[in-house]
């Protein structure tokens, strides 16, 4: 359940006009995202790859079907389940991204057995230093085996642009915007009642996510993330 908090922490057209330029998620139909999950000690242990397949307007707000696969380390697919697809709306330039979409793709990769409810991301186009963003939340009952039925009810709050970096991962250079959060975790059916988090995650306009870093209570790394391959 600690693993899976944190990959919950850490994993988010051209003719689209110009809210799809501003918002900071990828809205280029053919893109192609490749990123890297990494553990406390820097070492890859799998990869997401997300595909752009459909960009569709309606006046300001825009939906993106993109297309999500999980990979184990050497690049092949984890389980059976392939490519799932899922959308993200952008009204008025605010991206609002359902935490559902986050988690799915793995539960589903790894066979899991379990249900989720959750809230939205919701991240303007307007950002800038000192902006907080607004609470959201997960509940997820998942089976693990021994153990029985877990329940996690996760809080993220405490979100907040902490201004612009320069941000350097294998797939280029970025000017990215710094959030950072926390995130609590109460449990029932696991030997840690409360888990606390925080974390911080870099994102770019028209990318979305190039860079994640998750910290135990004790400010220690446990995971992190890092955009590795860009193919528009």
């Amino acid at each position: 359940m600690k693993k899976i908090t944190t990959i919950l922490i850490i994993l988010l057209i051209s003719a689209a006009g110009a809210f799809s330029d501003e918002a900071f998620f990828p809205t280029r139909r053919g893109m192609v995202q490749l990123t890297a999950n990494l553990n406390a000690s820097g070492r890859v242990e799998g990869y997401n790859r997300m595909t752009v397949r459909n960009v569709s307007t309606s006046g300001s707000n825009i939906t993106v079907t993109y297309g999500i696969q999980v990979l184990d380390r050497n690049r092949r697919s984890v389980g059976n389940t392939g490519e799932k697809e899922y959308r993200v709306n952008i009204s008025d330039g605010t991206l609002i991204y359902r935490l559902e979409n986050m988690m799915d793709p793995f539960f589903a990769a790894q066979g899991m057995n379990y249900t989720m409810t959750a809230g939205t991301l919701q991240i303007p186009s307007n950002l800038a230093q000192g902006r907080r963003l607004e609470n959201t939340w997960m509940k997820i009952n998942v089976t693990v085996p021994v153990i029985g039925t877990v329940t996690a009810d996760t809080a993220i709050t405490n979100q907040i642009c902490t201004g612009i970096e320069t941000v350097t991962v294998p797939a280029g250079t970025f000017e990215a915007y710094k959030i950072t959060q926390t995130s609590t975790t109460k449990t029932t059916g696991w030997p840690s009642p409360t888990i606390i988090n925080t974390g911080a995650a870099w994102y770019v306009r028209g990318i979305g996510i190039v860079k994640s870093i998750t910290y135990d209570a004790r400010g220690r790394v446990e995971s992190s993330s890092e955009l590795h391959e860009l193919l528009n």
